[in-house]
């Protein structure tokens, strides 16, 4: 397996079990018997405290529903580890990288989320252009058959992708020390 496949394999099984699987929605349930203060601490994500909206308790519905939602997206992204050579279930992953990457500048731009937003904002983008570099070089044509137009939407995608990207570090950065933008 040519080793750009190799980075795909272990990125995939890092971001799409152990983050979207395990932390996001293991670790959770774990702290259960913690208090309130304590689990906040430890599993901030999902939690709110936006400016305007309230913190949820963990494992309230809106958390769990965001643990759905990350089961979701892992079930996209540890797919392609075991169909690598199937372009369609790798376009699948980088649409979900797109589909959090516009999530998260949405977040962003529309209900002040904090700086620290930019670390997922980021890895979207790297994620989709690995899984991009990969499929469009196709080292030693591990795939067999990389259909054009599939390729094509991969790449659009990924841009998309980093364009989501360019509205959260703007949002991020026009940010006045209250939240609100410039």
């Amino acid at each position: 397996m040519p080793t750009s496949f190799i980075v795909c394999t272990v990125m995939w099984f890092i971001h799409g079990f152990v983050l979207d699987v395990v932390v996001i929605g293991v670790l959770p349930f774990l702290s259960a018997s913690a208090s309130d203060a304590q689990r906040a601490d430890k599993f901030p994500w999902a939690l709110g405290g936006y400016s305007g909206f309230a913190k949820v308790p963990n494992l309230a519905p809106t958390h769990r529903r965001f643990i759905a939602e990350n089961a979701a997206y892992a079930l996209l992204r540890i797919a392609p580890a075991f169909f690598i050579q199937n372009v369609e279930v790798l376009l699948l992953a980088v649409i979900s990288y797109f589909i959090e990457g516009v999530t998260i500048a949405w977040e962003i731009s529309c209900y002040k989320a904090p700086a620290g937003s930019m670390v997922p904002q980021t890895l979207m983008a790297v994620f989709a252009s690995i899984v991009t570099y990969t499929v469009t070089n196709n080292a030693g044509g591990y795939i067999p058959n990389v259909d054009a137009s599939l390729l094509t939407a991969m790449q659009g995608f990924c841009a998309a992708t980093w364009g989501c990207w360019l509205v959260g570090a703007l949002s991020t950065a026009t940010a006045k020390e209250d939240g609100h933008r410039v």
